[in-house]
């Protein structure tokens, strides 16, 4: 099995676990005509139920039959607003105003809405796949995993009051309780929950960085250690995932998803459309060595 086909697999796992399947919104195909332009009416009332900036990704990219194509869309008050997400990237953000459950929508042909008997099909928009959003989200990353016949998305709320620049979240769909040190800082991240690390970076620096097994009799085995190289300009999640195997070396893989400043766009930027502040390059060198290898966990130091 791909390596990565086996990391996706065991995040979803994890992320299902009491997390039902979002199943599609059943809606009136948007028009052909309406994607990526702005209504003249918002909902009755005049204010969507949710508003916020939204960045979708891929965790992996969806397998396609060759020659297939996917053209997707969010569905919001105002149309569809055509989308093409990255695979672990967190760019692309877009402005959504709708209902508390966000539609993702897929161009494909939809029968003709004139309803005339013998009409051909016309291009538009079909459901896809939908994901809730919290009340209070107002920055929100969507991960999107394809699954046999459905699409399932994971939310995290991103917003820079609780997950600053400079800022480190580790998610820890292990089975395992694992202890964390950054720079001498040191936190536990519990089992199926988000550990936020005590440092916030304020310059670049290089910063220890070590990942360990609490064992017994307070032994702690190290999992990975390294020095990172880390700045207020970049915040990252990392997430932690177990395999089912008796080769303890191997039984901890992890995956990091980096957020740079200068792709930073929040609703007022979105809605001003503007970019929020400019930096240099995300993938700049303090991107490009401050980890572990993607999606795998190094030996043990001795």
């Amino acid at each position: 099995m791909n390596f990565r086909k086996l990391l996706a697999g065991l995040l979803l796992s994890a992320l299902t676990l009491g997390l039902p399947a979002a199943e599609p919104e059943t809606k009136k195909s948007a028009s052909p005509s309406a994607a990526g332009k702005k209504a003249s009416k918002a909902r009755p009332g005049g204010q969507s139920e949710r508003t916020c900036a939204l960045t979708l990704t891929w965790w992996e990219s969806p397998p396609l039959a060759e020659g297939d194509t996917l053209e997707l869309g969010v569905q919001d008050d105002f149309g569809v607003t055509p989308i093409n997400p990255p695979t672990m990237n967190a760019s692309g953000t877009i402005l959504y105003e709708g209902p508390g459950t966000v539609a993702i929508v897929r161009k494909t042909l939809v029968p003709d809405p004139s309803g005339k008997p013998g009409a051909k099909p016309v291009e538009g928009w079909a459901p896809f796949t939908s994901f809730p959003l919290g009340a209070a989200d107002r920055e929100v990353l969507g991960i999107m995993f394809p699954s046999p016949g459905n699409v399932l998305v994971r939310t995290f709320n991103i917003d820079v009051e609780t997950f600053p620049f400079g800022g480190f979240h580790v998610y820890n769909y292990a089975k395992s309780r694992l202890i964390c040190s950054m720079g001498n800082k040191t936190f536990t991240a519990e089992p199926s929950a988000r550990a936020i690390s005590p440092l916030v970076m304020t310059k670049r620096e290089v910063v220890n960085f070590y990942l360990g097994l609490p064992e017994a009799e307070g032994k702690l085995r190290i999992l990975y250690r390294a020095p990172l190289i880390l700045s207020e300009k970049m915040r990252r999640l990392y997430f932690v995932l177990e395999k089912p195997t008796e080769d303890e070396d191997d039984r901890f893989v992890t995956h990091t998803l980096m957020i740079h400043v200068s792709g930073h766009k929040t609703i007022e930027v979105l809605r001003n459309g503007q970019t929020a502040s400019k930096g240099p390059n995300p993938q700049e060198s303090e991107g490009a060595s401050s980890g572990p290898p993607e999606g795998q966990v190094t030996p043990p130091v001795k």
